[in-house]
């Protein structure tokens, strides 16, 4: 089997080529990733300019419960662990694409070049989910989302009347503007992107005022074609405030909620959202391991860890997933905004 000719050094290092799936979201908010040499993360945020210790409770259905929740200095993030088996017959056994007389260890190769690819895009989807949950909340969720670390009270709103992007009497342009400036005072920092689903997006799109801003600024032409649909990853340039310095995205895409299962939107219906490119990380705790069995654990400083495994009872081989990651922002917990504007 391939896995015992790697051991867990030349696994991880194998794994970190891997390349990595793309996600609009998360490629447009992660600015840093960084493996840390302590399996307990110190960790300090801030609201509205305010240092403040995080929150770390419970969650039900999503939600954070504050009642129960109590304030650290550190968290020691919670694992993703992930594991496959490859049957010793599978070996044997004639895979897609290749003769009848393949080589074995071949086949092994190629069973664990498919599992690090699985456990990459498992890992990824996880982190998005935990991204997605932290920009909607405040709170990114730990220990399979029965727990979460919550670093603060974001800045949401819900519209009404005359306020909604829908209405006429509704000026977007004037609604983005005075949420930028009310961003900046609170947290210093300058918003450069809005993210709205689809539903938003018309509805911002067939404005008057926003029609008449847009027309009488023609740098929005050069930069956007209204002609494209969204793109593979959901995602599409509607427009450029020059007045601004914004790029509006309208943002359609799913996920599994580990609450409860069901398909979500990742931004949803009504939602607009303003934020700074970059301005989240992720953060990952070093993981305490044994390399092999019988040996002392040590620690290891990677995003993620891949470790082969022999069990004693079985001839069947396994490949192990570890990652300790932990979401958080970047600045300060009230340098965005999401608001319900329909």
């Amino acid at each position: 089997m391939a896995s015992k000719i790697f051991g867990l050094i030349a696994l991880t290092a194998a794994i970190s080529q891997v390349k990595a799936p793309k996600h609009f979201l998360y490629d447009l908010l992660i600015g840093e990733e960084k493996a840390e040499k302590v399996e307990e993360l110190e960790i300090h945020t801030r609201q509205a300019g305010r240092r403040k210790a995080p929150l770390v409770g419970r969650r039900e259905q999503g939600i954070f419960v504050r009642r129960e929740a109590f304030a650290v200095q550190r968290v020691k993030p919670s694992y993703i662990k992930l594991q496959a088996v490859n049957e010793a017959e599978a070996l044997f056994e004639q895979q897609f694409g290749q003769t009848p007389y393949a080589d074995p260890q071949q086949t092994g190769k190629r069973m664990l070049a498919d599992a690090m690819k699985e456990f990459k895009d498992i890992a990824f989807r996880t982190r998005t989910w935990m991204l997605v949950q932290t920009l909607r909340t405040g709170a990114c969720p730990m220990a399979d989302g029965v727990q979460a670390i919550e670093y603060g009270e974001i800045n949401k709103e819900t519209l009404a009347g005359t306020a909604l992007f829908n209405n006429p009497a509704c000026d977007p342009i004037a609604y983005l503007k005075k949420k930028q400036t009310e961003v900046q005072k609170e947290s210093g920092v300058v918003i450069d992107t809005i993210i709205m689903s689809p539903d938003v997006a018309d509805a911002f799109l067939e404005n008057e005022k926003v029609k008449e801003y847009l027309n009488t600024r023609h740098a929005n032409y050069v930069r956007v074609n209204d002609s494209k649909a969204e793109d593979a990853e959901g995602k599409k340039e509607i427009a450029y405030l020059p007045t601004l310095g914004i790029t509006v995205y309208s943002f359609v895409d799913w996920y599994t909620d580990m609450d409860n299962q069901n398909e979500e939107q990742v931004i949803p219906a009504k939602t607009c959202i303003g934020v700074k490119s970059k301005s989240f990380t992720f953060r990952y705790g070093a993981m305490a391991l044994r390399p092999k069995q019988g040996a002392p654990k040590t620690l290891h400083i990677n995003k993620e860890v891949i470790r082969p495994w022999y069990p004693d009872t079985s001839e069947d081989d396994e490949i192990q997933y570890f990652s300790a990651p932990l979401c958080m922002p970047r600045e300060d917990i009230r340098a965005w905004f999401v608001s319900t504007v329909l």
